[in-house]
């Protein structure tokens, strides 16, 4: 027989940006924990290679099949910026940053003898097509002096195919965006060494970020807050034991054809584990200075535009985000 607060439990779905992995740690302790479940909360994180990545976790939460989704800050600017008729109701916001540090970067081989973002110009980057990123990668080529004339592939591959494909197919192209404690970790564990700029200068907003829409918010009601509160739950836990968490992650994020290496899961779980919380040990909390910091330096390098490329003003960054639902 099942208890009343079984049969009224409360399902919250949340659309993974990757595979699993370590930026997501914190769910996957929360829930093999129990915790979500002695909240009357059933929780599913729903990866995007289960349906060919054919929706992004954006589209997810808009068109309601899932509450919340995983993305970059860049996802929310975009939303936000794309077209103006859409009301606020229907505009998704950050509830949540997953991380506090800044931790991906422009990468090339060791070998490549590209050892600047200005040797880039007329080489050839593997982009993953996202809203603002050709652009902040040019900026970040002049920023360093060169003429930001890097050329554009679009492989169309999800995952980690980009970057296998930096590994191993060494004349594809020259550089890729990754996040330093996964595809930086797998890159030293099999003995490659790469050359990594960090976004130096770029004001770089959270990323990634817990997305949802204010109308779905309202809906869960309490169940908002108690989800996030869980949630920082667990990455509390992964900051103190990363170990155990890489354990939990690896083995409740199997599915077919579809395996972590425990091995490497620790390595980027010890590389992160400073990186889930801010200095005050809380999780998830986002400040309007850091996000207007990253939609200022937009504007000034005129990388907002809307979707007939004319540029657009961020009027209020503070529309971006809430950390309301978060204890």
């Amino acid at each position: 027989a099942h208890s009343l607060e079984e049969m009224s439990a409360t399902k919250i779905s949340v659309a993974l940006d990757w595979t699993p992995n370590t930026n997501h740690i914190g769910f996957f302790v929360a829930k093999q924990k129990g915790w979500y479940e002695e909240a009357g909360i059933e929780a599913e994180f729903l990866s995007p290679e289960l349906n060919n990545y054919e929706q992004t976790p954006r589209k997810r939460v808009e068109i309601g099949e899932v509450q919340f989704g995983i993305a970059p800050s860049e996802t929310v600017i975009s939303c936000h910026t794309s077209d103006k008729t859409t009301e606020m109701q229907e505009r998704i916001v950050a509830v949540a940053a997953l991380l506090q540090k800044q931790t991906s970067a422009i990468v090339t081989l060791k070998s490549s003898g590209i050892t600047s973002p200005k040797q880039l110009d007329g080489k050839k980057y593997a982009s993953y097509e996202g809203r603002f990123e050709m652009d902040i990668v040019r900026q970040l080529i002049r920023d360093d002096g060169g003429k930001g004339d890097v050329v554009e592939v679009t492989p169309g591959m999800h995952g980690l195919g980009i970057f296998k494909t930096l590994l191993n197919e060494k004349d594809t192209y020259d550089a890729t965006w990754v996040f330093m404690p996964w595809e930086g970790v797998i890159a030293k564990r099999q003995g490659v060494e790469l050359n990594a700029f960090d976004l130096n200068g770029v004001p770089y907003g959270y990323t990634p970020v817990l997305i949802a829409l204010p109308k779905s918010l309202d809906a869960l009601g309490d169940k908002a807050k108690t989800f996030l509160a869980i949630t920082a739950r667990g990455y509390e836990f992964a900051s103190k034991n990363p170990g155990e968490a890489a354990d939990i992650l690896v083995g409740s994020a199997r599915h077919k054809g579809f395996e972590l290496s425990l091995d490497m899961v620790k390595d980027s779980a010890n590389e992160l584990q400073s990186s889930f919380l801010d200095s005050n040990g809380r999780w998830g909390l986002m400040t309007e200075a850091r996000w207007k910091l990253f939609c200022d330096w937009l504007q000034r390098n005129k990388i907002v535009k809307d979707r007939s490329g004319q540029e657009v003003s961020i009027s209020d960054a503070g529309n971006l985000f809430t950390t309301k639902y978060l204890s």
